[in-house]
């Protein structure tokens, strides 16, 4: 007969992972607004309460709590961007839909803050861009890619390297409005909305059949 979990067991479980959440939460405001070496182990078990050794059981360090707040922050800012239907949707409707709500989240204050974050710390920390990259422009380029092959599948694009045709798609996309937000000049959303109208009729030019 199979044994139960015993409800002790379970609310355990629930707290630690209640627990874990929170640290994950206060960690990320903390690391966005005073960056690696302005923020201790101490400053965060004195807001979340508990013990440093709950962080270190965690997340082992202060460098794995980092990297553990990047990774989450990439999740978090891609959420929307993965929720676009592109079920029945023809190139240009799609691309500016995936365009649109791409940029939406790469231009808020807390990703523009998460930016700079990952540009200061990742020459001290081995791996940590190639982590940014991998979890983040490279994930969206994937889902950009899978939508540029069910196009070209469809005969409404032509048949180049659906990779290839996704990151010139992104780079176009993205670059300017972030790197002016990065530096204290953000788009107006008339601006935003321009770019990507600009941006989709550029590469519907070049691939369309």
């Amino acid at each position: 007969m199979e044994k139960k979990a015993s409800p002790s067991r379970t609310r355990v479980t629930r707290r630690g992972m209640e627990r874990k959440a929170q640290i994950l939460e206060v960690a990320t405001e903390k690391f966005l607004a005073h960056g690696f070496d302005g923020v201790s182990i101490d400053d965060i078990v004195l807001t979340v309460g508990g013990s440093k050794t709950n962080v270190y059981s965690q997340f082992g360090n202060k460098e794995g709590l980092f990297r553990a707040v990047i990774e989450n922050l990439c999740e978090v800012f891609l959420r929307n961007f993965r929720k676009v239907n592109l079920s029945g949707k023809d190139a240009r409707t799609g691309l500016t839909q995936l365009g649109t709500t791409l940029l939406k989240s790469l231009l808020l204050d807390k990703h523009i803050a998460f930016q700079r974050l990952v540009l200061a710390e990742s020459g001290r920390f081995p791996g940590l861009g190639q982590t940014w990259f991998d979890d983040g422009p490279q994930q969206s380029r994937l889902r950009i890619a899978g939508f540029i092959l069910q196009c070209q599948q469809g005969g409404e694009l032509r048949g180049v390297d659906p990779m290839v045709c996704a990151t010139l798609f992104h780079d176009m996309l993205v670059f300017n409005p972030t790197h002016l937000s990065t530096i204290g000049r953000p788009p107006t959303a008339r601006a935003v909305h321009r770019h990507v109208r600009q941006v989709v009729d550029l590469f519907m030019q070049g691939m369309c059949l």
